[in-house]
């Protein structure tokens, strides 16, 4: 059986580990304390937050079956949102998604999907591979200078610029995926002790600093604590990425209180997270990146698209790919 060294624990990580688990020997290095990547939840008790990936949806066959168990196990369940779409501070557009395709959300958060998928799996956490070495296999040595050898391919599911850090400049790919530009993003958590009115629960904005707004205790499962979820509009996070985080926080609040017309500095708890790689410019051409040669691999939503489902499309491609040199 061949052993396969697995670098990042989000969906696309885990959804390659889940389709490959029997056919070979697997292990998975995530840098992070633990699994998800950007399908993340944080706990502010006594609020929580999906501050990363909000909703998801399921249009391609795979990924409909893939979610199956999930939906059955009561993991994930629809989230049936009153949406609208602001243009600056005016809504020019609204929606029932009761009434449209079913968006998705792990139960009782996102990070949910990641910790079930998990089970079972060999993981170390806590452990960011810094460079490879190819001698008759592949050896992987962490930040702490330990060692893990003995592996015959080695996919990376982290996003792109990471990706061309640690594979070598000689892997079939590399060019294609320096090209491949990220964007960044801002996730502003806000608490309340009190409830806000507001006639929507998801928000999609244009032509202002924020991208999105969502009341996150409104999705299935959550605590009964209103919370609202902003993610800031990438260009304006590109700019301003490596500025002081209170200032960033500061402005969102401005921004977010005069889209929706209530003041939200007045929120029992605030929190900012900046995501640094957290979308593409484009859809790519290519889902997968695999050399047979090197036997190295590359797979992510950022090959397709951005979104949670092309994280497992991508990963089901490349399982599929690596599948037929190892059957």
């Amino acid at each position: 059986m061949i052993k396969i060294a697995i670098i990042g624990a989000g969906l696309s990580g885990l959804s390659v580990a889940h389709l490959l688990k029997k056919h070979s020997k697997i292990i998975l290095f995530e840098k992070a304390r633990g699994v998800s990547g950007r399908m993340s939840t944080r706990e502010a008790q006594p609020y929580s937050f999906d501050h990363g990936a909000q909703y998801f949806t399921a249009r391609l066959e795979p990924f409909q079956k893939f979610i199956q168990p999930l939906l059955a196990e009561g993991v994930i369940k629809r989230w049936n949102a009153r949406y609208v779409k602001f243009d600056a501070s005016q809504i020019v557009e609204r929606k029932k998604w009761s009434e449209e395709e079913p968006r998705y959300v792990g139960v009782p958060g996102m990070n949910k999907v990641a910790k079930h998928l998990a089970k079972g799996l060999d993981i170390h956490i806590n452990t960011k591979i810094e460079s490879l070495k190819r001698k008759k296999k592949w050896e992987l040595m962490d930040e702490k200078g330990k060692t893990y050898r003995e592996f015959d391919w080695v996919i990376s599911t982290v996003p792109s610029p990471q990706v061309k850090e640690l594979f070598p400049q000689n892997f079939k790919y590399f060019k294609d995926i320096e090209a491949i530009e990220m964007l960044a993003s801002f996730s502003l958590m806000l608490g309340f002790d009190k409830y806000i009115p507001l006639d929507f629960e998801a928000a999609h904005v244009r032509n202002a600093d924020l991208s999105w707004i969502a009341v996150n205790s409104h999705k299935p499962g959550r605590k009964n604590f209103f919370t609202l979820m902003i993610h800031s509009s990438s260009a304006f996070a590109n700019a301003h990425i490596d500025d002081d985080r209170e200032e960033i926080m500061q402005h969102l609040l401005k921004e977010t209180s005069r889209i929706i017309g209530h003041d939200v500095s007045i929120a029992d708890h605030k929190a900012i997270h900046g995501w640094r790689y957290a979308n593409t410019t484009k859809k790519n051409n290519v889902s997968i990146f695999l050399d047979h040669n090197q036997k190295l691999a590359a797979c992510g939503d950022w090959c397709a698209g951005g979104r949670v489902e092309a994280s497992f499309i991508s990963a089901y491609g490349l399982s599929n790919a690596i599948k037929q040199t190892i059957l």
